[in-house]
């Protein structure tokens, strides 16, 4: 776990711009740090998902014979997006029809000479005995024919697992074999969503679950095409359990469809809530901020005039100021440049 407020070493490259100069030109401006007025708000953050989506594994083994859809696609309920090799279960099914029609055979003469004998019994011209033998060869042809019948049906449907069908009409979100790979039971070959059922999930501290106001809950997505959404009361579902280790509470939020979104996306979900703000937001100018690769800090300048490069983590960006969500405590200064302050001895 990152430590916000330790201090840390700078990278080589900042390294270097701060040892260009040693030469303090003056004072370092600095802007004491002090608490925004509470906006009885409580930031979350979350990620996109899809309430439906499936993972479509083989369910024999055999060669992909065909791939007729790639990540992207739409696809419609009941579309066939692969085919696996037929050729064994192709066969297996020829022969059991094959076997099926003896039977049948073997039924109908058994019938026949059941009939016939049944006649002759009536008749007085044959014994019960040879009568009961019959009846038991027509049962024991009738018992084979239903067991090659089944095991046809059988065939059949395991002819029928070797076509990957869309379960449902949605989007393929992933192909995991290429035409030509070898396929063994279990292996996941396909992933698909539904684009029209998607929601946002995060979680929320369960001291926290009870001040949850039943107001609009407004979620912010960065590259949506509509980035700010507001969702209904309604549409927000609180998961009954708690993480045994976290404490956290998970929130399911409904999102409506179209936006431009698709699961993975970052959110961030402001939650309203009763009574004064959880925290006090702690906002700093967007110039005293220092971005690199995955990397924002900011030079927090101590009583002695020291300034010491700390790690945060920033929040959203409202005009020339950006929230600080970690890292950063009300009172503490922070260097306004911080080219400047890299420059200190």
């Amino acid at each position: 776990m990152i430590n916000f407020r330790k201090p840390f070493r700078l990278t080589a490259a900042l390294v270097l711009a701060a040892v260009t100069s040693s030469v303090l030109a003056g004072p370092l401006a600095t802007e004491v740090i002090k608490p925004e007025n509470g906006s009885r708000q409580y930031t979350a953050e979350g990620v996109v998902e899809a309430v439906r989506s499936s993972t479509i594994s083989a369910e024999l083994s055999g060669r992909v014979t065909a791939l007729m859809v790639k990540a992207g696609d739409k696809v419609q309920a009941g579309q066939v997006m692969a085919r696996i090799d037929e050729r064994v279960a192709a066969q297996q099914a020829l022969a059991s029809q094959s076997q099926v029609a003896a039977a049948q055979a073997q039924l109908d003469a058994a019938k026949s000479d059941f009939e016939r004998r049944q006649k002759l019994y009536e008749q007085k011209f044959l014994s019960k005995a040879a009568l009961d033998r019959a009846e038991s060869d027509y049962k024991s042809a009738a018992a084979q024919a239903r067991a090659q019948i089944a095991q046809a049906n059988a065939a059949g449907v395991q002819t029928g697992l070797h076509t990957l069908t869309a379960p449902y009409t949605g989007i393929v979100a992933e192909t995991a074999i290429e035409l030509g790979d070898m396929v063994v039971p279990g292996k996941p070959l396909l992933t698909v969503y539904d684009p029209g059922t998607l929601r946002v999930s995060a979680s929320l501290p369960q001291s926290q679950l009870a001040n949850l106001q039943g107001t609009p809950v407004i979620i912010e997505i960065p590259g949506a095409s509509s980035p700010i959404v507001t969702v209904a009361a309604g549409n927000v579902i609180a998961l009954p359990t708690a993480d045994p280790v976290s404490h956290m509470v998970e929130l399911r939020i409904a999102l409506p469809v179209g936006g431009g979104l698709r699961p993975g996306m970052f959110a961030r979900v402001l939650l309203p809530v009763k009574g004064n703000a959880i925290t006090s937001n702690i906002r700093v100018p967007t110039s005293a901020v220092i971005t690199r690769s995955e990397l924002t800090a900011v030079y927090v300048v101590d009583n002695k005039g020291k300034a010491s490069l700390r790690q945060v983590r920033p929040g959203r960006t409202l005009g020339n100021r950006i929230e600080i969500n970690a890292g950063l405590e009300a009172g503490e200064s922070v260097a306004l440049d911080p080219l400047a302050a890299s420059r200190q001895p």
